[in-house]
């Protein structure tokens, strides 16, 4: 069984000495009755969500203003947090201030600082007025005083730029057993190298359904540190079977330290130490049963307003709404509020991410809770569906400063760890049997990529791993981006080029009216058509890194053909190199014999024979085909 930081003390309940009572108010119980009657019908005024900027961008400092290098106001979040902080009965900010800035537009730079690490694209040291209190956590923590190191952490706002990171969680994990932990890191990263000697490995973890997949954009070489650091983990430590939250905590902590031993001594405090770390598929599936259960009885009106809004009390059904709660808290939320997020967890152990996902679910009540969309009409799943989306927005448009929203978490009153640890233990009875008779269903892929993959309406998450896979290492490190869409940019060849010439590097997926679906990686821009001086010479043009693809129904994953050029028995200067052709009104990938896919006129029809370039059969069974859909993604690099 699980118990979600047993080993914490945690006498102080849900008061903490940073968030008291406003002046002139008993402090006192805040059922969500109290909440509502306190708001009145001011909050719901203020409906438009903060924009929403890269991750990267965005920090936030105490008062919950958006530092970026973009234009932003804050009226919004202003009055948003002003609202939800005096539904909490947190302390209110001075007003003249709050005023003053209501309208003001932020234009801050992005910190110009050294990077915290090589590891990282852009995440920078930058000056923050906010003290640095580290040596006060590892004096307080040497002294076992954990409830005050607790408190320092939950009021100190710390912006993603602050120099603590580089030191804070390590220091956080240290223990008498950190130093033999690095050395066995060390140890097997020697072994590592020597039998994989530049070879392609995959963790399991990254074949697990519902595991989170952001690296929060490392570089390529923090992203082959992260793969090594995973595949150690599991050589190491074989008795995990399931852990989907030590991806993006192994990708923070490489954001922030050089030595990827040091992230093997946190990963393997936080495994070693009860509360923190959930290792098996039963854990996983009871959590969202246990969050549910607590937002039940520490934020009533919440769970009221799931029930009339799916139209049932059957709590098996209303689960299904917040089981994507680890993605909310660590793909969808903006990094500062993960990384403050990661500041109370190394503290206080899951038990946090359990406030975390409490708080999100009680933030979409106050936003939704009067702006509901007409379900009628609707399925049962559908409803899930928009409701799960819902969730989605509320923690990628976040409408509170990280303060506001750690305090949100913090002011969950009474939630104990004996409770949660109760619940998830009851849950895990329940569900053991349905979840292990369950088959774990893992397709077989190359998933060697280091980020998020492609989103297509064609191909499913899997063979959108898989495509990228096969394109070179060093364009697995930025997730492709949709550039055209045939139905919605229409079947017009001036408007195909209009946003095709521009990219660097392609993949292109065809869905034919008979439901065949087959593409192409074309690994040069299609602007070369243009090169006249080029183009006198050959039609042709394109490099050995491109390949063609059809989807295999039985496997539910691409068969991709690579150029004949790369086979070890075959001499590549002997082989077709027919790639890419096109003129204005038509394209070609994959010549030599006949074309893998021919399209001409219009955007509406196209053939496919065997191609001697990448040795491919036709891609779909008549070879005549009428597109149904077709897409094109951008791919570039890191750089």
């Amino acid at each position: 069984m699980f118990q979600a930081g047993a080993d914490m003390s945690d006498t102080s309940g849900d008061e903490d000495e940073t968030v008291p009572a406003r002046v002139g108010q008993a402090a006192g119980r805040t059922d969500d009755s109290e909440v509502d009657n306190d708001e009145g019908n001011n909050f719901f005024r203020f409906q438009r969500a903060a924009p929403v900027y890269p991750k990267n961008m965005i920090n936030h400092n105490l008062d919950g203003a958006a530092t970026t290098g973009m234009r932003r106001t804050t009226s919004s979040i202003a009055r948003i947090s002003m609202a939800i902080r005096r539904s909490l009965r947190l302390p209110r900010r001075a007003e003249t201030r709050m005023a003053a800035r209501e309208e003001q537009v932020l234009v801050e730079p992005i910190p110009e600082g050294p990077l915290f690490t090589e590891n990282t694209r852009d995440t920078r040291i930058g000056e923050s007025s906010v003290p640095n209190l580290l040596q006060e956590i590892v004096d307080n923590k040497r002294l076992n005083r954990y409830e005050k190191v607790k408190k320092i952490i939950r009021r100190t706002d710390w912006p993603v730029c602050h120099e603590i990171r580089a030191n804070l969680w390590k220091e956080l994990c240290n223990t008498k057993d950190w130093s033999g932990s690095k050395r066995l890191y060390s140890d097997e990263a020697i072994e590592y190298d020597r039998i994989n000697q530049g070879k392609k490995q995959s963790p399991q973890i990254l074949a697990d359904e519902g595991g989170v997949l952001s690296n929060f954009d490392l570089k390529e070489v923090g992203s082959v540190k992260l793969i090594r650091l995973l595949l150690i983990i599991e050589r190491l430590r074989p008795e995990i079977v399931y852990a989907p939250s030590i991806y993006p905590l192994c990708s923070l902590l490489l954001h922030f330290n050089d030595d990827d031993g040091d992230c093997f001594a946190c990963i393997n405090y936080l495994l070693n130490t009860k509360g923190y770390l959930m290792t098996a598929p039963v854990q996983w599936a009871a959590s969202s049963h246990t969050i549910l259960a607590l937002v039940k009885k520490h934020k009533s009106a919440a769970y009221v307003l799931l029930k009339r809004r799916l139209g049932t009390t059957d709590d098996s059904v209303l689960v299904k709404c917040i089981e994507d709660w680890l993605l909310w808290l660590f793909q969808y939320l903006p990094l500062p509020y993960i990384c403050r997020i990661v500041d109370c967890y190394f503290a206080e152990g899951h038990k946090f991410l359990i406030r975390s996902a409490i708080s999100i679910v009680y933030i979409w009540s106050k936003v939704h809770k009067r702006g509901m969309e007409d379900f009628r009409g609707k399925s049962l799943q559908e409803k899930i569906d928009s409701i799960k989306k819902e969730f989605q927005d509320v923690a990628t448009n976040i409408s509170v400063s990280t303060s506001t929203f750690i305090a949100t978490a913090v002011k969950i009153r009474n939630l104990q760890s004996a409770t949660i640890a109760k619940l998830q233990a009851q849950f895990e009875d329940e569900l053991r049997d349905e979840v292990t008779s369950r088959p774990r269903q893992i397709k077989k892929v190359r998933r060697t990529i280091f980020c998020e993959a492609f989103k297509s309406c064609l191909v499913d998450n899997d063979s959108a791993v898989e495509l990228m896979s096969y394109m070179p290492p060093r364009l697995q490190l930025v997730t492709p981006t949709l550039a055209y869409q045939l139905s919605q940019d229409g079947t017009s060849f001036y408007n195909f080029w209009s946003k095709v010439d521009p990219l660097d590097q392609t993949i292109i997926i065809i869905k034919s009216t008979c439901g065949a679906i087959f593409g192409a990686y074309c690994s040069s821009t299609w602007s070369e058509r243009h090169d006249r001086k080029e183009r006198t010479r050959s039609k042709y043009w394109g490099t050995g890194e491109s390949y063609v693809f059809r989807m295999n129904k039985e496997m539910e994953l691409p068969e991709i053909y690579t150029w004949v050029g790369n086979s070890p028995d075959v001499s590549s200067d002997k082989c077709p190199q027919y790639f890419m052709s096109a003129t204005d009104k038509s394209f070609v990938i994959g010549s030599g014999g006949r074309d893998a896919i021919r399209i001409d006129e219009e955007l509406t029809h196209g053939i496919t024979g065997p191609s001697s370039t990448f040795n491919s059969p036709q891609l779909c069974e008549d070879g005549a085909f009428d597109i149904y859909e077709l897409e094109v993604f951008h791919v570039t690099s890191s750089d």
